[in-house]
């Protein structure tokens, strides 16, 4: 694997573990947790490289 990927996989994993520390601490407004997990979704898929 090229490094260039493999920086890009780092980067998509940090994003997404950032993305989930924000969504378990939201507690007051249940429209934000829904747009980090629509933003989690692409994280994801890419992470496990399903297109």
């Amino acid at each position: 694997m090229p490094v260039i990927m493999i920086i890009y996989y780092v980067i998509s994993a940090y994003i997404a573990a950032m993305v989930i520390w924000n969504f378990i601490r939201e507690k007051k407004s249940v429209n934000d947790m829904l747009l980090y997990l629509l933003v989690l979704i692409p994280l994801i898929l890419r992470l496990f490289r399903i297109k």
